[in-house]
């Protein structure tokens, strides 16, 4: 059984345009690609009045960011199936940008494989 850790990040007083969804995409890919990840395909929903939602998917899985505009915020998951990468350093290049003035991270640990014998905190 493998452990594979998936990165939310809430990141808060944001500096760019969070409604710009090329923006957004372009420094999603940047960061990914930096890290050896490969987007397969892309797609994004814009909300009224604002804020949007972005998802790449991965062939090591998946990147997606919410976007909050009036309150500056965003939201970003990232899970990568591949251990030689990290999530931690998808984030600080994509964040290069954003440049928030405070952020939370949330790891979340996922087991693949057989159910583990003991129980899952």
């Amino acid at each position: 059984m493998s452990q594979i850790t998936e990165l939310i990040v809430d990141a808060y007083g944001c500096q760019l345009d969070l409604s710009d969804h090329k923006a957004l995409e372009q420094m999603a890919r940047q960061a990914l690609e930096a890290e050896g990840a490969t987007v397969v395909k892309s797609s994004h929903y814009r909300f009224q009045p604002h804020g949007l939602t972005l998802s790449l998917i991965l062939k090591e899985s998946h990147f997606v960011v919410s976007t909050w505009p009036e309150y500056r915020m965003v939201i970003t998951n990232i899970f990568l199936c591949n251990d030689s990468m990290s999530a931690k350093r998808v984030w600080d290049n994509f964040s290069k940008v954003l440049a928030p003035s405070q952020v939370k991270f949330h790891e979340v640990r996922h087991f693949v494989g057989e159910i583990p014998n003991q129980k899952i905190a």
